[in-house]
């Protein structure tokens, strides 16, 4: 009988579990059908940009990459964009290649030296 029970109790639980999975990636798909409704996508690429998922969830947005993107740096004043180093060391700085390469951990970059390091998403 206990055995019994304790069959029951995993099975309720994983069906829980599975259950959650389902409702998030049921909710993501509608903040990503939302986010994109709110795009228009023919002024997005007429400004040079491509929409993309963007962040841990992939939301929609219009990216617009820079022409230096991904150009060794030791400045920002070298880039359109921020001098970062995915890697957090200035030896692997580069500008970023757009706005969104700011998701995610990295470190900005001035005179050649890690300024700070974040995550963000």
């Amino acid at each position: 009988m206990k055995i019994l029970i304790l069959i029951v109790h995993v099975l309720f639980l994983s069906g829980c579990a599975g259950y959650d999975e389902w409702r998030m990636e049921k909710d993501l798909r509608k903040m990503r059908a939302e986010a994109l409704k709110k795009i228009n996508v023919e002024e997005c690429e007429k400004s040079g940009g491509k929409v993309e998922g963007v962040g841990i969830f992939g939301i929609p947005s219009c990216v617009v990459y820079y022409p230096d993107g991904g150009k060794p740096c030791k400045s920002e004043s070298e880039c359109e964009g921020m001098c970062f180093s995915p890697d957090n060391t200035s030896a692997t700085a580069i500008c970023e290649r757009s706005e969104h390469d700011r998701f995610g951990c990295y470190s900005a970059i001035e005179n050649g030296e890690v300024l700070y390091s974040i995550c963000a998403d």
